[in-house]
């Protein structure tokens, strides 16, 4: 096989078709009728001499070939390179430029970030400014994510970002406890017996009794009694306001559960939730990416301000006795 200048088209068509899996999709990320982009996998298809992509058993899409899945790593890698030849003279303009922004993260960050990114792409009032936003599982390889185009950012607590990773700290950030307001243990500063024989729940994608709140409270002999495990942090506002549970959340948090709760100080000394921002080496220098990391950077500035704010507001609780409570 001669691959030659001017299939260097039919390589970025594949590239997008690899990532999205659709043609309707990728035709309109690449700007192209269906048709024409139906003949680009055709031409995609004889060069390779492989279907590359097949329809999906579900109905819903198409899945890879054995030998597009081996190509894809390398074929994104390949244009990264070609694509550093011109990033010198490129520039983004979020007011009319086209990207699709896929954002990554534990559910307290994306909690935390969500809604001010939100805003500040729609104050571009651009509809071809997108983003999208994943709540990360403990169980996902998300070097992989970064190597296969599903993720673009990735925000985390600073311990949990791969070494191969560049990263950015964004917000030093404290726990608190949340319950809803006229909770019967009432709004006088929470002591550890409190705290640990009240109802907790956390939020777990995979469905986890335990976080890393009680691995500080197991450090200091404590341990608290979780009876509920949601999947994403939407359902903290909801399940708090119709029960007696409470929930331990970053403070810059608080504001995304929505209203009708109360924060609380815990008793305990307890290191503060360090985000960061984290994304690869190939993507550095390019514009768009730029661009995202600087609004994310602006948001982080904002709540870490907030925080301080509230911080003062914060009803004090009592220090813990040296015992453990169990």
């Amino acid at each position: 096989m001669n691959l030659k200048p001017s299939d260097l088209p039919l390589l970025v068509s594949l590239d997008v078709l690899l990532e999205e899996r659709n043609v309707t999709r990728a035709a309109l990320r690449l700007n192209v009728t269906q048709p024409a982009l139906s003949g680009h996998l055709a031409r995609l298809r004889r060069l390779f001499n492989d279907p590359l992509l097949v329809p999906s058993q579900t109905g819903r899409g198409m899945v890879p070939t054995p030998k597009a899945e081996e190509m894809a790593a390398t074929l994104r890698d390949a244009l990264a390179q070609i694509g550093t030849l011109s990033e010198f003279d490129q520039t983004f303009d979020p007011s009319r430029d086209a990207a699709t922004f896929r954002v990554a993260g534990s559910f307290s960050a994306i909690g935390t970030f969500a809604r001010p990114l939100i805003r500040s792409f729609d104050a571009w009032h651009n509809r071809d400014l997108r983003i999208a936003f994943r709540v990360g599982r403990e169980d996902i390889n998300v070097l992989a994510q970064f190597e296969h185009g599903e993720i673009d950012v990735l925000l985390v607590p600073s311990e949990q970002i791969p070494p191969s990773l560049k990263a950015r700290p964004l917000v030093a950030d404290r726990f608190v406890m949340v319950q809803r307001a006229g909770h019967p243990r009432g709004r006088g500063p929470l002591t550890m017996a409190e705290y640990c024989a009240l109802g907790h729940m956390i939020v777990s994608p995979i469905g986890r009794l335990d976080g890393l709140m009680d691995q500080y409270l197991a450090e200091q002999g404590y341990r608290r009694d979780v009876v509920v495990s949601a999947p994403d942090g939407d359902s903290i506002g909801p399940v708090l306001l119709t029960t007696d549970l409470v929930c331990t959340i970053p403070l810059s948090m608080v504001d995304s559960v929505g209203p009708g709760v109360e924060a609380f100080s815990i008793p305990m000394d307890i290191p503060n939730m360090s985000v960061a921002m984290a994304w690869p080496e190939r993507l550095d220098k390019r514009p768009a990416h730029r661009w995202l990391r600087e609004q994310i950077m602006t948001v982080g500035q904002r709540l870490d301000a907030l925080r301080r704010t509230v911080d003062n507001y914060l009803p004090p609780s009592p220090k813990p006795h040296s015992r453990g409570y169990n």
